[in-house]
This record gives C-alpha cells, structure tokens and sequence, in this order.
C-alpha cells in the first residue's frame, strides 16, 4: 500500500500550469454519490453498466454533514464521513481492476484519517493501491505551515470551500487510484480530472465554464436522471415506480473542446431529457448569470439542452461571467446554536391523493417496512 506523504503547502492563489499536457481527447466521470447516506449499490451498478468510467466522483458532503464531523470529531470520535469503509469495500475491486479513480470529499474534517482507513481497506481486500489528499490546512501568522500530529482543516473546524486545483495537483504527482479531499466546492470535484486530463489551463476560461456546467449537473446524482420525475396525473414527470427503482446514476462525456454529453446508463430506468436537466441546472442557482465557483464564475444564461437519443443529452451555452473570477473564496464556520428539527410532507391541488399515496409507496410497503432498505438488503446479499 502507498500512502502519500505530506510534502508542500499551496496559498489559495491559482498558478498557471506550466505546458499542461493532454492525456485524452475524451474523459468519462460519472457520479457515485449525490449526498451524505447515498446508495453505494447505486454507484457500483453504474461501475458494472459504464465500463468507459474514466472517474467516479463521491460527493458525500454538506454544510450539515461537516458540521456532524467537527462535532463528532472535538467528542473523540472521527472527523471523516464513517461509512466509507463500507464504500471502499464495495467500489474498490472493481475500479481499481477497471483503472477508474475514485475522488471523493468523504475526508470532511479529517482526511489524513480518512486515508488511513482506506489504505485498511484496501490490505483487507488484498488491494495495492494508492491514495492521495487534497485538503485545507491551517498556516499561522508567521507564514509556516501548522502541521501536528493528527491533521484537521482549520482551528475552530472553520472549512474553506476549496476549487479544483488542489485536487489536479494530486493527480499530477500522484496518479492515485483513491483520491480524497476536505471541503471542496462540489462542482469543483468534477471539474479536475477534466483539467487533468484534457490539457486545460487556469485561463482557459470558456472551458472552465463549461466543465463547470458538467460539475453542476452532475453534482447531485440522481436529480439528473428523474430522481424527482415521479409525479402521478403530470404528463411530464410521470415517471413509473419501476422505472425509479433502477434509476441510474449520472456520467457525463467531456472533450477537450469542452463539448459535454450528460448521460446515463443504456437500458437503465429514470429519465434524461431538457426538463431533468433544466430542473438541475436551476439547482442551488441564486444569479443565473454568476453563479460562483472558486475555479471561474458561470453565466448559465445561454445554456440549452440537446437531446441526443433517450440516453443522451448535449449541453452548450456555458459561458464565463462579466466579472470571471471570484476575489473570495467561501467558508463554513460552526456555531453552537442549539437545534431545531421538523419534517412534514403535505400534498395539494389536482390529484393530491394519488401524489400522496406515491409518496407512501416509496417509503413504506403494505408492511410498514421500507422498500428502499429492503432493496438495498437484497442487493447486497445478491452481490455478495
């Protein structure tokens, strides 16, 4: 096993690559997570459908779920997402025997740890592989880097949003099989390996735009691909409740000229065409005309969707704002403020009670047992 030693401290400021190199004409990054408590059977059935995987891309982390690891972290227990032995123990045999890496910000508030865990993993399963760490660290006034024993991001479990270029580092020195990173914009996580890999330079601000679009659509899973599509009496977003169960996860085709396919698997279930896509474009989108990364500022205004076949989907329009690149880079601070929980689930207007009783097919069957963790049981045990 190969763990990556700490050598360099990098400030925020975003270098030129020095005669970047094109490795591919085409890279293939799919999407294997959308959220903390997402499926790991859902990204290695997308592992088993798309062997063209060049990346696949965990995205397991949110403003709530690094404050749950700072918390969890300053009581003694572990400042990195704690499932993710069991994600390395599912994906791992099967991506490294495809050469696919998997890039993941399941390190949170403690990834140093976090790559101690897989590298078990991986001498568990009998795996030789290497792991590498993209994270923030804490530099005092002085200039010189704080280094102790057991890393963490940054006094008082303060996160900065991080871009892609971290990230794109590792994979320059490294090439690693695992790559694992703190707080980095989620975009920003699908956005390296296109740099990386496609010969892209800081400036190259129109691809930037682009990959970023790519990031943004992918970014949330199964959102893409008709996650939230099954709505009975919608002609629009009827999606069948089987149709939903095999719902595949996104991957997206990306060429060097930043031409970008959104896709999903071929003969799976859910949907892909302009009103998924549009529904995730506008995903967390406050000005459509900069909507911020740390790597280039978006204008989505002229973005269109193509579709290609029922599988298949074109994106154009991206393009970088009037005012491209951000002079600040966004921090999570956390705060005691006590807590405050509350769910409810209410359906109006035309044909409520179908919507309703959709909802309770989806959460409950006629035993009062949830389907999504009978299914998720089954699939296990089926798999071995």
């Amino acid at each position: 096993m190969e763990k990556q030693t700490y050598e360099e401290i990098h400030d925020c400021l975003i270098k030129p690559r020095i005669n970047p190199q094109r490795r591919k004409d085409k890279v293939y990054i799919g999407c294997g997570a959308g959220f903390g408590g997402d499926r790991p059977m859902a990204a290695k059935k997308l592992l088993n459908r798309v062997k063209e995987l060049n990346y696949i891309v965990l995205e397991c982390l949110a403003e709530r779920t690094l404050a749950e690891r700072y918390q969890a972290m300053a009581s003694g227990g572990d400042g990195y997402d704690s499932n993710i032995s069991e994600w390395m123990s599912l994906l791992l045999p099967l991506a490294v025997d495809r050469g696919t890496c998997i890039i993941t910000n399941m390190g949170a508030m403690d990834p140093v740890s976090a790559q101690e865990k897989v590298l078990e993993v991986a001498s568990s399963l009998g795996i030789r592989l290497s792991v590498a760490v993209a994270h923030e660290v804490f530099v005092n006034e002085s200039g010189s880097g704080s280094l102790p024993e057991k890393l963490v991001n940054m006094e008082g479990g303060v996160s900065t949003y991080l871009g892609a270029a971290p990230i794109v580092a590792c994979l320059e020195r490294y090439r690693p099989n695992v790559l694992i990173t703190s707080r980095v914009a989620d975009a920003a996580l699908f956005l390296a390996p296109m740099v990386y890999e496609l010969g892209w330079n800081w400036d190259d601000l129109e691809l930037l735009a682009q990959g970023s679009l790519a990031g943004h659509l992918l970014e949330c899973g199964c959102q893409l691909t008709g996650g939230y599509f099954m709505h009975p009496a919608d002609k629009n977003r009827n999606l069948s409740f089987p149709s939903l169960l095999d719902l595949s996860l996104p991957y997206a085709e990306i060429s060097s000229s930043g031409e970008i396919c959104v896709m999903k698997a071929e003969g799976s279930g859910g949907i892909l065409n302009f009103g998924t896509c549009a529904e995730q474009l506008l995903y967390e989108v406050g000005d459509p005309s900069a909507y911020i990364t740390p790597d280039v500022v978006v204008d989505f205004r002229g973005v269109t969707f193509q579709p290609l076949s029922r599988s298949k989907v074109l994106c154009i329009g991206a393009k970088p704002s009037a005012h491209p690149v951000p002079d600040k880079l966004l921090q999570l601070i956390p705060k005691h403020r006590g807590w405050k929980g509350w769910g409810e689930i209410s359906y109006g207007g035309y044909e409520c009670v179908k919507r309703a009783k959709a909802a309770e097919l989806l959460v409950m069957d006629g035993r009062g047992i949830s389907w999504c963790q009978f299914l998720y049981s089954f699939l296990y045990n089926w798999t071995g």
